[in-house]
C-alpha cells in the first residue's frame, strides 16, 4: 500500500490542481481507456506490455481521484411546523342501520390462471437477480433490440438446437452476443454506450438473454 500511495498520490495531487472541466475530461479519458481495453482484451490477445501497465495504473488511479461533488442544500431550520389546528366536526355514536334480508353466500369461482410473463419481463427479472445498478427505460429498449437481432441469427438458431445448454451459454452465446452488441454500438453509439461502460451490466444482460434466447430457439421449429 505504501508503494501504491507513493506512485498514485503525486498524480492525484496534480489532478486536484486542474480546473473542473480539465478534471472531467481527464476522468472521461481514463474511463474510456479502461472500458475499451477491458472489452477488447476479452476478444483478442494483447501483447503490448506498456499498454497493459497503463490500464492497470489507470484502474487504480480512477478509484483515487475524486469526482465532482454536488453541493447539497441544507434544509435544517428552513422547514418547520409552525402551528396546527384541531377542530371538532362531529360528536355522538356511530350506529349501523337495521335492515332485513337473506344473506347469500358468494358463488365459488374457478382458480385464477397466473398471468404469463412476457419474455422481456422475464429477462429483466433475471438481470435484477445479478445486477444491482440502475436499470432505465432506455435499457429496456436496448434489450428488446438485442433480443430481436439475436433471435434473427439463423446460424445461432442452428447452434442452439444442436448444442448442450452449458456449451451454448459459456462458449457459443457470449461470442454471438459480443458481435451483436458491437455491431449495434456502431449503428447507435448513444444507445449502447452504457452497455460497455458497466461490465457488471454487460454480463448480467448477456447471461439473462442467453438463457431466454436458448429456450425460445429450442421451442421454435
Amino acid at each position: 500500500m505504501g508503494r501504491m500511495t507513493s506512485i498514485l498520490k503525486p498524480v492525484a495531487d496534480r489532478y486536484n490542481k486542474l480546473t473542473p472541466d480539465e478534471r472531467y475530461q481527464f476522468r472521461r479519458l481514463c474511463r474510456n481507456m479502461i472500458k475499451w481495453y477491458g472489452y477488447i482484451s476479452q476478444v483478442v490477445r494483447m501483447f503490448d506490455t506498456d499498454l497493459h501497465k497503463e490500464y492497470v495504473f489507470l484502474s487504480y488511479l480512477l478509484g483515487l481521484i475524486p469526482p465532482e461533488t454536488t453541493t447539497m442544500i441544507d434544509l435544517e431550520g428552513k422547514l418547520q411546523l409552525e402551528y396546527y389546528k384541531l377542530q371538532k366536526t362531529f360528536e355522538g355514536a356511530i350506529m349501523l342501520k337495521e335492515e332485513t334480508g337473506v344473506y347469500t353466500p358468494a358463488s365459488a369461482k374457478g382458480a385464477v390462471k397466473p398471468e404469463e410473463k412476457q419474455p422481456l419481463d422475464e429477462i429483466i427479472e433475471k438481470i435484477n437477480e445479478q445486477y444491482k445498478g440502475q436499470f432505465t427505460d432506455a435499457d429496456k429498449v436496448l434489450l428488446t433490440a438485442l433480443r430481436a437481432k439475436l433471435m434473427s441469427d439463423t446460424k445461432l438458431q442452428t447452434m442452439a438446437k444442436t448444442s448442450d445448454p452449458q456449451i451454448f451459454a459459456e462458449s457459443i452465446f457470449p461470442k454471438a452476443f459480443g458481435t451483436t452488441a458491437q455491431d449495434s454500438y456502431m449503428e447507435s453509439q448513444d444507445t449502447y454506450t452504457t452497455l460497455f461502460e458497466d461490465q457488471a451490466k454487460y454480463n448480467a444482460i448477456m447471461h439473462a438473454l442467453g438463457s431466454i434466447v436458448y429456450r425460445e430457439m429450442r421451442m421454435n421449429p
